[in-house]
C-alpha cells in the first residue's frame, strides 16, 4: 500500500480520536452541571427548621415564594405575620384557629392572609404548602385591598394555578419568573372575585359546615340526608340554599371536587389513571373517562400528556 495513503489514514484516525475526546469532555461537563443542579435542589431540601422544612425558595421582586413541609402532629402557637400572604395547600390537612373560630384546610385549598392576622395552626398530618409573601409597599397594598379579610377558597382554576406555581418554582429559565408573576396575579384576582361573590350571596354558618363535610368526604358515596344532618337543616332546605349560593346542585359540586382532585393528582404524581379514578370516588372506569372528556374537553391520558409531556 502506498506510503501516502497510510499517512492519510493515520491522520484521519488521529482526527477522529481528537473529536471523540472533545465530545466526551463536553458530555462529562454536561453531566457535572446536571449533578450540580441536582445537588443544589437537594441542598434546598436539607434546610430544616425544627418542625418545618424549607423545600424551595424563590424571590421575584417584592414577592417571596416558598414551599415548606410541616410534620404532622405538630402545633404552632398563636402568632401573627406582619405581611400579607397567600398559601396553596399541596398535600395534607391542618386546622387553623382565629380566636374561637377554627377552620379546616386540606389539599388544593388556597388561603389568603391579610397583614397582622393572628392565628394558631395544628397539623393533623404531614403538610406541604406553597406560600407567597408580599414584601413591598405596592404589593402589600394591592394584596390587602383585594383580600382585606382572611379567607380560603377552592376551585378548579385555583387548584390549577397553585399546581402550576409549584412546578414553575423548579424551572431555571428566564420565562419562569414571568410565568410565576402572572400566576400569582391570577390567584389574587380569583380570590378577590370569590370573596365578592361570597359577600353578595350572604353567609350561612350551617352551609359552611355542609361544604366542609363535602370537601372531606367527596370521594365516598355521599347521602344528602347525612350532609343535611351535619349542617343541622332539612335536606330540602339544604338543596335549595346550596343551589342558590353555589350556583350548582350538591351532586354537581361533588363531581367538580372529584375532577379537581384527579387533575391535581395527574399534574403532581405518576399514578395510573385507573387508581386516581378510584381514589376520587369514580366506581366505573369507562364512566370516569366519558365524564372527564365531557368536562375537560380531552381524555385523562391526553390531559396528562398535554400538561406533563
Amino acid at each position: 500500500m502506498p506510503q501516502a495513503i497510510l499517512c492519510k489514514r493515520k491522520s484521519l484516525s488521529k482526527q477522529n480520536t481528537t473529536i471523540k475526546a472533545v465530545l466526551k469532555k463536553r458530555e462529562r461537563k454536561s453531566c457535572i452541571n446536571r449533578y450540580r443542579l441536582k445537588y443544589i435542589c437537594l441542598r434546598r431540601m436539607a434546610i430544616n427548621r425544627g418542625d418545618s422544612q424549607l423545600i424551595a425558595e424563590q424571590a421575584i421582586g417584592d414577592r417571596r415564594i416558598t414551599e415548606v413541609f410541616y410534620r404532622g402532629g405538630r402545633r404552632q402557637a398563636r402568632h401573627r405575620h406582619s405581611l400579607p400572604s397567600l398559601s396553596f395547600v399541596v398535600s395534607g390537612r391542618y386546622e387553623e384557629s382565629f380566636g374561637r373560630q377554627a377552620y379546616s384546610r386540606s389539599i388544593a385549598t388556597v388561603v389568603f392572609h391579610p397583614a397582622d392576622e393572628c392565628h394558631a395552626v395544628s397539623f393533623e398530618s404531614d403538610v406541604s404548602i406553597v406560600a407567597v409573601e408580599f414584601r413591598g409597599d405596592e404589593r402589600s397594598d394591592m394584596a390587602t385591598e383585594s383580600l382585606s379579610r382572611g379567607s380560603s377558597h377552592r376551585s378548579e382554576l385555583l387548584n390549577w394555578l397553585g399546581t402550576r406555581l409549584r412546578r414553575e418554582m423548579r424551572q431555571t429559565d428566564d420565562a419562569s419568573r414571568l410565568s410565576m408573576e402572572g400566576i400569582i396575579s391570577e390567584m389574587l384576582a380569583e380570590g378577590s372575585r370569590a370573596s365578592v361573590l361570597s359577600k353578595e350571596n350572604g353567609s350561612a354558618p350551617w352551609l359552611s359546615k355542609a361544604i366542609d363535610y363535602i370537601h372531606d368526604n367527596f370521594s365516598t358515596t355521599l347521602i344528602l340526608d347525612d350532609v343535611a344532618a351535619i349542617a343541622g337543616v332539612h335536606s330540602a332546605h339544604l338543596s335549595r340554599v346550596f343551589r342558590q349560593r353555589m350556583r350548582c346542585t350538591v351532586g354537581e359540586y361533588v363531581r367538580r371536587l372529584r375532577f379537581e382532585f384527579v387533575c391535581q393528582q395527574i399534574l403532581s404524581t405518576h399514578k395510573p389513571l385507573c387508581d386516581l379514578a378510584q381514589e376520587a370516588g369514580f366506581a366505573d372506569q369507562s364512566h370516569f373517562h366519558r365524564l372527564f372528556r365531557r368536562q375537560m374537553g380531552v381524555t385523562p391520558f391526553a390531559y396528562r400528556k398535554i400538561h406533563c409531556g
